[in-house]
């Protein structure tokens, strides 16, 4: 489908994205960024707009000569959906490439944005109110940022300062003034807190884990 008009095409592993801006800051046309995933783009549309934390808007759009309305969302909102697709609910030849957007997308957007492509860019993370809700909406987990940090200290995950330990520092990004969380570490951080909690005695956790082990092992959505 030939998207024109004025978009802003960003290349990406081969992939044209388009970008809008809206309120002056860029916002990326879901449909199609969706649908060069692999992923269904309806569906992930929908999930997107029902979140409370997401930043959507329906825009204008030239598509084939005529203009149409789709569906924008900024960046921070589309990382955070990324994020929320779980990689092992998806078809095999999809989860390359769903990584590689989870990882760069992002950033890859916002440094052709600010022209700093050939240095270091500030990337994408969240805050650790936004992971509590991506672990409550992925999951069903729901934890408040107190028990996340301390099931992180007590795991060996962070400091007793909320530094993240050497370890795993790739997982954590420090913004000058506070640790933030990258999006695609999402299932890795959460079944550390679970096993920490379930090894300290949490009854709950074990129901976290079968959370867990339930969208592992559940298929596609249709």
């Amino acid at each position: 489908m030939d998207y024109s008009g004025d978009l802003v095409p960003v290349q990406f592993h081969g992939d044209t994205i388009y970008v809008a801006k809206v309120n002056d800051r860029p916002h990326v046309i879901l449909k199609p960024a969706f649908e060069a995933i692999g992923v269904d783009a309806d569906q992930q549309i929908r999930k997107l707009q029902s979140q409370p934390w997401s930043c959507t808007a329906v825009t204008p759009v030239q598509v084939g000569g005529q203009v149409r309305n789709m569906v924008t969302a900024d960046l921070r909102s589309f990382l955070m959906a990324l994020a929320t697709i779980p990689v092992s609910r998806v078809a095999d030849h999809v989860r390359p490439k769903l990584i590689d957007y989870q990882r760069e997308v992002a950033d890859v957007i916002e440094a052709h944005f600010t022209r700093s492509r050939h240095r270091e860019t500030i990337p994408n993370t969240v805050t650790w109110e936004e992971l509590s809700a991506l672990m409550r909406q992925r999951y069903g987990i729901d934890l408040d940022i107190c028990d996340i940090t301390r099931a992180l200290r007590d795991g060996g995950v962070l400091k007793q300062t909320n530094a993240p330990r050497k370890r795993y520092r790739n997982w954590f990004w420090f913004t000058g003034s506070a640790w933030t969380i990258h999006p695609h570490v999402l299932p890795e951080l959460t079944r550390k807190v679970v096993e920490t909690r379930k090894v300290l005695g949490d009854a709950a956790a074990i129901q976290m884990e079968l959370a867990m082990d339930s969208e592992i092992y559940q298929g596609v959505e249709s």
